[in-house]
């Protein structure tokens, strides 16, 4: 399908929402707003993007003999010690048993204890195909393979060969919105910074910091002259939303949902209080790690202060860079996957004290893998990668997918090491739409190539 027609299909699966859809005005307003009625209970997605691409072929290794071989000489230096290795539970596509990173003993137990999976070898396609048949120009790929920025917008949009920047999640949230259900706050909440995943048509992330809900000084400070000031600005919002010019109208009304958005965020997590789970902090001397811990641990409470906000469906995006290793890739890889492993770890401990864990999935993405050759002390950009995902609702203690022969110049190497994706990320994206609420006859407008493979549920979530 191509990019201009995917535009227009989506547009009128909107079915107007576009034109109708207006900007909050005031507290109130963001009160009497309703969620979406067409879905039941609460669910929430919470992506997590390793920015510069995780070396996934590192992250989950064949234990298996005959496979570890393979592997060993094609990841030469860069091969970890058997002995290292965590053991996870089950064989995989190929009928072998795997281990995990070393430094990953809180998402062994996830796994071995059911309630994480592995998707394996998944990335951006348009269709299937063969090795042969990508080699020789005979399979529509997706453009500018390799590179940072395309794969990272490919990942994230979900619609390869597509320029658009609209993203996947993002457009989940046009569809709930034009389907009946205005967000109280949003459906897309960022604590990782600006995405393409959460961009929408019609509909906005709300950004959210580390401590709170962001504010203006002129809305918070009511100590200055009894609140004067503050009630003279909002006099003026108010004023200027009336306003015949449409541009000093829309822009009072930004201000104004701002200003009410922070007000419900700030009260909302204030009724609800802080978690008695600890998130590890950052280690003493270690390396910057994002601020990861302090992303999920403010997911988590936006979560425990969902009933307070009254959404009944959150995507949220966090994030943790440092992937891109070209250089001593052994030892930055082990300190990141660490991070990820403990703080993921402390996110689901989280959960279970809020009675959360059989809504809330969270899953892992990133620009690419790495080439299995050593490039260095370090590797070069890849495609395909193993991806993890965790919840009450996964089929966890499993792979899903098919593993890639890790021979350098073997059946799936597409040239140099680099996996030529078996999975589509379309596939994984729509197995976590369909759970999320997304009804199966609208999973081709969410995600345009997605016909083009013959599974589209992938089964990982229940």
């Amino acid at each position: 399908m191509t990019s201009r027609s995917a535009r227009r299909n989506f547009l009128a699966a909107l079915g107007g929402a576009l034109g109708s859809s207006t900007l909050l005005g005031g507290l109130a307003a963001v009160h009497s707003a309703r969620a979406s009625s067409s879905v039941g209970g609460y669910k929430a997605l919470v992506c997590l993007y390793l920015t510069g691409g995780n070396d996934g072929f590192n992250w989950v290794v064949p234990l298996s003999p005959a496979a570890y071989a393979t592997y060993a000489w094609s990841r030469s230096t860069l091969a970890l010690a058997p002995s290292s290795l965590l053991p996870l539970q089950g064989t995989a596509s190929d009928g072998n048993v795997y281990g995990m990173h070393p430094g990953c003993p809180e998402l062994q137990s996830l796994f071995n204890t059911g309630r994480a999976a592995v998707v394996c070898n998944v990335g951006p396609l348009v269709q299937p195909g063969t090795v042969a048949q990508a080699r020789s120009a005979s399979l529509p790929l997706p453009p500018q393979l390799f590179s940072h920025v395309d794969q990272s917008n490919e990942w994230m949009i979900a619609t390869a060969q597509s320029p658009e920047r609209y993203g996947w999640a993002g457009r989940i949230a046009d569809l709930l919105t034009a389907q009946g259900g205005a967000a109280n706050l949003a459906y897309n909440i960022s604590i990782g910074g600006a995405n393409d995943w959460q961009a929408g048509w019609a509909t906005n992330p709300y950004a959210l910091g580390i401590g709170g809900a962001p504010a203006t000084a002129v809305f918070e400070n009511l100590a200055y002259r009894g609140g004067g000031r503050a009630q003279a600005a909002q006099a003026l919002l108010a004023q200027a939303a009336a306003d015949p010019n449409l541009l000093v109208a829309g822009h009072a009304a930004i201000w104004q949902s701002a200003g009410a958005k922070a007000a419900l965020v700030g009260s909302a997590l204030a009724s609800a209080g802080d978690l008695a789970t600890t998130f590890p902090p950052l280690p003493s001397g270690a390396a910057n790690d994002s601020r990861l811990g302090l992303q999920l641990h403010e997911v988590a409470r936006v979560i425990k202060a969902q009933s307070r906000i009254g959404d009944a469906r959150q995507m949220f995006f966090v994030g943790l860079g440092g992937f891109d290793t070209h250089e001593a890739q052994l030892g930055t890889q082990a300190t990141l996957l660490a991070y990820v492993s403990r703080y993921v770890g402390a996110f689901w401990n989280a959960m279970a004290e809020i009675n959360q864990q059989p809504n809330v999935t969270l899953f892992t993405i990133a620009d690419f893998g790495r080439t299995l050759a050593p490039n260095n002390a370090g590797t070069d950009h890849g495609w395909g990668n193993h991806h993890l995902v965790l919840g009450g609702a996964v089929r966890g203690g499993r792979y899903y997918g098919t593993m890639p022969n890790l021979e350098i110049g073997g059946a799936d190497d597409f040239g140099q090491g680099r996996m030529m994706p078996t999975t589509s990320c379309d596939q994984y994206a729509a197995t976590l739409a369909a759970w999320f609420g997304v009804a199966a006859a609208d999973l081709a407008t969410v995600f345009p190539n997605l016909p083009n493979f013959a599974t589209a549920n992938l089964g990982f979530l229940g």
